[in-house]
């Protein structure tokens, strides 16, 4: 095989890179190599960028998080963010395999569908301390008289809280028999970070009673992105609530800047991070579906960090694009038929609240239960 290299791979640090975008066949690529090779571009080089997130390693502006922005990536603007063009460029260099070995016959992965799901608000009503107070007296100056009563309902009546739809995702993972990665908010209470208090016992005891059919992870706190003892804080308090060690986190409000929150991460322990993915659009961020091992480029190092993309968040299709639950459908449909097609992973994040018809989420249920059929 003879594909040109285009020098990104000799390197060391990081530097301002020319990326020239161009098409072979219906793909976008990168690096071209020009004629006399098995491949019009270096497929390593390529990959190697998008799979180590080199360009936001590089100057962006940052959205209201500090994150970096969809709209800023290579795959938003060619238009190949919604699926992942790691796995197109695979199977050019496979056709190009197998011109000259054609007895070589590689397989696929296998499709596996990953529900996972962040938990930062339990209850909507219950066990909200100080801060449902206080929304009890902003619904009561407002007048908003139907959450006043709905809270009524709640608190005093023994109405079943919108937001606790746990045992309806037990029996949904019971009867598809699929095993949830359950990550779950334990930081210490701020605007962003609205999780009961960890020492609260109806919230311990419910980790405790989830964690039984679901596999637990940390979603750190929203200060924790650049900073390892925040990270461990709240992963010691996990530990101590489930009486066992913790090894995967996803960022909350997926707040991720490179090195730095990876880097922490791996110093608070942490060896899985479920992170790799936009909050305002789907599709895969680093240009693939499964998992990889995080390659430091300040340090020029493979890490120990297994990085896990997602696919699409709930929050995403609903808040950022305004989807109805029937416009999802036809989304998600996509994608998921895509992944089924080639024998890729299919990772989802959901919230526990999206299962509710509290603030639009009616027909919500359905759009996900149908992924799992």
């Amino acid at each position: 095989m003879h594909i040109k290299p285009h020098g990104l791979l000799y390197e060391q640090g990081v530097e301002e890179q020319v990326v020239t975008s161009f098409l072979v066949g219906d793909q976008p690529a990168i690096f071209a190599s020009g004629p006399g090779y098995d491949l019009p571009f270096d497929v390593f080089s390529a990959s190697f960028f998008l799979l180590s997130r080199y360009e936001e390693y590089l100057h962006f502006e940052s959205d209201i998080h500090g994150r970096f922005p969809a709209r800023a990536s290579w795959a938003a603007r060619n238009n190949c963010l919604g699926y992942p063009v790691l796995w197109e460029w695979s199977k050019l260099l496979r056709a190009a395999f197998l011109q000259k070995y054609p007895r070589w016959q590689p397989k696929p992965p296998g499709y596996v569908f990953v529900p996972t799901y962040d938990i930062d608000l339990p209850w909507a009503y219950l066990h909200r301390g100080l801060r449902g107070w206080g929304r009890v007296g902003l619904d009561l100056l407002k007048r908003d008289w139907p959450q006043v009563g709905a809270r009524w309902q709640v608190q005093q009546q023994g109405k079943a809280d919108p937001f606790f739809t746990f045992p309806r995702l037990q029996k949904l993972h019971n009867d598809t028999g699929t095993r949830p990665r359950v990550f779950w908010l334990l930081a210490n209470s701020t605007r962003e970070d609205i999780n009961p208090s960890w020492k609260l016992e109806a919230y311990q005891k419910l980790i405790r009673e989830v964690s039984e059919w679901s596999d637990s992870g940390i979603h750190p706190s929203y200060y924790s992105w650049q900073t390892a003892s925040v990270i461990e804080r709240d992963k010691k308090r996990l530990e101590t609530i489930i009486n066992s060690g913790i090894t995967h986190s996803r960022q909350h409000f997926l707040r991720l800047r490179l090195p730095d929150t990876y880097r922490a991460l791996l110093a608070a322990g942490i060896r899985h991070d479920y992170s790799m993915g936009f909050a305002a659009q789907p599709g895969y961020r680093a240009g693939t579906t499964e998992p990889f091992f995080w390659y430091d480029l300040k340090e020029d190092k493979m890490t120990e960090l297994l990085v896990h993309p997602f696919g699409v968040m709930d929050v995403t299709l609903k808040q950022y694009l305004g989807y109805s639950a029937e416009e999802a459908v036809e989304a998600l449909k996509d994608m998921q038929e895509y992944c089924q097609k080639e024998g890729l992973q299919f990772c989802t994040l959901w919230h526990n609240s999206s299962f509710s018809s509290l603030h639009g989420w009616d027909g919500w249920w359905e759009v996900y239960e149908g992924l799992q059929k």
